[in-house]
């Protein structure tokens, strides 16, 4: 490390730190990843409660800080905010970045608590990651969302309940938080400053966007900015919003895909978005077909390669339009009671329109699931079929036929099959579903965080 934050002197550090966080939520994210990251002087001190100007505010806790690290903690609490606000060029050294993956998990805090109750939630998130041999980073805090995203790195889906479980015995049951998984898979961050133009050449600024803000959230926003008559029709329906990203230094626009996130997406800050209609074909281009299935076999084939019992069958060699997969996962089939199975095939077809249209999976064994048509063992592939947009990757429609087989993923809102509805529903199906370490209705509700991002924004002057 080079200590560029020790080149600041302790006036222009805390100045720097006051830019940065300049609100209560900003300032809370950046005390409690400072508090995560381990930085001198914060884990037992009472810190102050954010008001006034904020080089004020940051004024009494380097003091704080001073006396458990002397300067090397201010130059700690600048690399940290470098890491959680990246848009903001910290002058400091970026904090330590680790490749492993991370768990992300929500916490949703009622709106009444305060700064030091806040605070002591992330502390008991520390304590549970250092229980388990994980470290935890805390992502980001935002009121506007509802809480606070603690990662757990190094932890896997398995160890998701058992997180969330000793998380809930850690806080104190009078704070009323809800605990869940997130739907992403990365530690989430702001991704201030972001621009987006809107089909009309109006610039708009994304206020606070988290980078795990989907894509067609983004769209939907900017699109509420307009009159409802701006916006074209075709066929009766409203077309469609597309975003494509422009980067300062690159020439053209690239295509993004709606249903990824803004990270998955790899928008970074100062990029432009760029908001309009689709434009719709009468039907899909030769190319555009043979493109998209030759990047569906690719991306099959990278999920087996890295999920060993993951088998797969194609119908030819190089653009195949049929998948027959097999696995192995904890699962039923019809019996009284519903008898235990490990082995699955289904078939995974492609249609003609595909990629505009979804694609069809039919399980080719006996399976029992309320969302698996009993007689044709058809998949009512529900969150996927209503959001899914070409460019889905298809290594998430292996683990989602992975995850329905064990009832990881099942839907009890619309189902196929009425029988296999009317057990997982009831005590004695919930019962058998947790057995096998299915989630039960309870945790699906409370599971991952799938919800539309409230997008802020800010229409600029023209």
């Amino acid at each position: 490390m080079s200590n560029a934050g020790l080149l600041l002197d302790r006036a222009e550090a805390i100045d720097e730190l006051g830019r940065v966080a300049e609100t209560r939520e900003d300032a809370l994210t950046l005390l409690g990843g400072a508090i995560l990251a381990g930085v001198p002087g914060l884990e037992g001190a009472r810190l102050p409660r954010f008001s006034g100007p904020p080089r004020a505010y940051f004024h009494k806790v380097a003091e704080i800080v001073e006396q458990g690290g002397g300067r090397a903690g201010v130059s700690a609490l600048l690399a940290e905010a470098s890491r959680l606000f990246p848009g903001k060029r910290v002058k400091a050294d970026a904090a330590r970045e680790s490749s492993a993956p991370a768990l992300p998990i929500s916490i949703a805090l009622p709106e009444e608590l305060g700064d030091e109750q806040i605070l002591a939630i992330v502390k008991a998130s520390r304590g549970v990651a250092a229980s388990l041999g994980r470290r935890a980073t805390l992502d980001l805090v935002s009121r506007e969302e509802g809480g606070l995203c603690v990662s757990f790195e190094g932890a896997s889906e398995e160890e998701a309940e058992a997180i969330m479980r000793s998380l809930r015995a850690s806080i104190e049951p009078s704070m009323r938080v809800e605990i869940a998984r997130e739907s992403h898979a990365f530690r989430d961050y702001f991704l201030d400053p972001l621009q987006v133009e809107g089909p009309d050449g109006q610039r708009f600024a994304l206020d606070h966007v988290r980078a795990s803000t989907r894509l067609v959230d983004v769209a939907q926003a900017i699109l509420g900015a307009y009159e409802e008559e701006f916006w074209p029709m075709g066929k009766g329906e409203k077309a469609l919003p597309v975003v494509d990203l422009r980067r300062p230094g690159e020439r053209g626009a690239r295509r993004l895909f709606s249903q990824q996130t803004l990270h998955d997406a790899g928008v970074r800050p100062f990029d432009l978005l760029e908001v309009h209609p689709e434009r719709r074909a009468g039907s899909v281009n030769p190319f555009l077909l043979t493109e998209s299935l030759a990047m569906v076999k690719n991306q099959i084939l990278e999920f087996a390669g890295t999920h060993p019992g993951f088998e797969v069958q194609a119908n030819a060699l190089d653009v195949p339009t049929e998948y027959l997969v097999r696995f192995r996962a904890p699962g039923f089939a019809p019996g009284s009671p519903p008898r235990r199975i490990e082995e699955h095939e289904v078939l995974l077809v492609m249609p003609p329109d595909f990629p505009v249209k979804a694609p069809e999976a039919y399980f080719q064994r006996e399976v029992f699931h309320p969302n698996v048509d009993a007689k044709s063992g058809l998949v009512c592939l529900g969150v996927l079929a209503e959001s899914y947009r070409p460019g889905l990757h298809f290594g998430t429609v292996c683990q989602m036929l992975v995850d329905m087989a064990s009832y990881r993923n099942y839907e009890l809102r619309e189902f196929y099959n009425a029988e296999a509805h009317a057990w997982a529903a009831s005590p004695e199906g919930q019962a058998a579903i947790a057995s096998i370490g299915g989630r039960t209705q309870r945790e699906l509700e409370g599971g991952a965080a799938r919800r539309a991002r409230n997008v802020r924004i800010e229409r600029l002057s023209a």
